[in-house]
């Protein structure tokens, strides 16, 4: 009798856990169950890539603006393709299941956005028309600003709707029961959606040079040249750059991930590396893409990430990671070497992103 209640017992936790796993929701809980990857790879989590998502279309439409107003319609149209495409692939159906109104209100908002800038670059109008086509797109863009807000508001609710959920806090207590962790990020999906957001500047810089490795894996910095490249960055402006970011103390991260470093192995033809202060920017709409994504960053660290972790205690960390963020904003407005970017993201900001929140990487074996 005991073993059959045993038995049973057993089957009802195989059938939860299998429950657990494969449960069909249209945005899923944190993904973290046997994943392999290399170098600073996060475990995936799905609400976190749908903020950097609206982070991204919220950049590249407000883009659109900024170039309209410096009346650069040819860049302003490729932002707001971008724009577009980013919301019909990536956005339009879950905001339209989470809101339909606003799913609407925003479909509307782009389309008419894209089409605003194709007459900028299609017809000649007067100063009066050109002065009120200005304020069409900046109320279209407000539009736009004021929606994503909303939805990110909601997907945080839902969010924190789904933690509460009876399965998902077994599926949480199984899985720390298999690999323990502390919680510092408060269970809060924007230290996830930063780390989405970095990756979107390492893309759109690399595409900006046309580099032909991946900026992403911190294994292509294995042999990027002699360590005496990285110095390039001190050679532009980088008095002003200092001037710009006097609160952030190299000494603390200098070190932080060069023992890291030393261990990569090498993916970069030593032939290869001397694009690095050869190349130009090659595609003017990524390089801005990375600017703008990357002055986001510094937006959702002041409002997100730095609340949580003046709870945690963790103001070391804090300090460190606000440098980096700000060494790479100041960075990108100088157009340093892609690899500069590579080094600020890779030794500076990832290594006190992880510390500051206890963030998985995934594992290379």
């Amino acid at each position: 009798m005991n073993r059959k209640n045993t038995l049973s017992i057993l089957l009802v936790l195989g059938i939860l856990f299998s429950t657990i796993i494969h449960s069909n929701t249209n945005i899923s809980p944190d993904s973290t169950f046997f994943q392999n990857a290399y170098g600073h790879n996060f475990p995936p989590n799905n609400y976190a890539s749908f903020l950097s998502s609206l982070d991204q279309f919220q950049t590249e439409s407000n883009l659109v603006q900024s170039n309209l107003v410096n009346n650069n319609a040819t860049l302003a149209q490729k932002h707001a393709d971008e724009a577009v495409s980013i919301f019909y692939w990536d956005l339009l159906v879950e905001i339209v299941k989470q809101d339909k109104k606003i799913g609407d209100d925003l479909k509307l908002a782009v389309e008419n956005l894209r089409n605003l800038t194709s007459s900028f670059s299609n017809t000649t109008s007067s100063i009066q028309g050109e002065k009120q086509k200005l304020e069409q797109s900046d109320q279209l863009v407000a539009s736009i600003n004021t929606n994503v807000d909303k939805v990110i508001t909601l997907t945080e609710a839902k969010k924190q709707s789904e933690d509460s959920n009876f399965l998902n806090q077994v599926s949480m207590f199984i899985s720390n029961i298999f690999s323990p962790k502390k919680d510092n990020n408060n269970g809060s999906i924007h230290p996830m959606r930063f780390a989405d957001g970095v990756d979107e500047v390492l893309r759109n810089y690399g595409d900006a040079y046309s580099v032909d490795f991946d900026m992403t894996d911190m294994g292509n910095m294995g042999n990027m040249g002699n360590m005496g490249n990285m110095g390039n960055m001190g050679n532009m402006n980088k008095g002003s750059m200092a001037e710009n970011n006097n609160s952030y103390n190299s000494s603390n991260n200098s070190n932080m991930d060069m023992n890291m470093m030393m261990d990569m192995p090498p993916s970069i033809n030593n032939s290869d590396t001397n694009w690095n202060t050869n190349k130009s920017i090659v595609n003017m709409a990524n390089y801005q893409s990375a600017e703008g994504m990357a002055e986001k960053l510094l937006d959702i660290f002041n409002k997100e990430l730095k609340p949580i972790i003046s709870q945690n205690g963790t103001s070391t960390y804090s300090t460190n990671l606000e440098g980096g963020i700000k060494q790479l904003v100041n960075s990108i407005e100088f157009k340093v070497p892609p690899t500069d970017i590579m080094m600020i993201v890779h030794t500076q900001i990832h290594p006190n992103l992880i510390k500051a929140f206890d963030l998985q990487i995934l594992s290379s074996t």
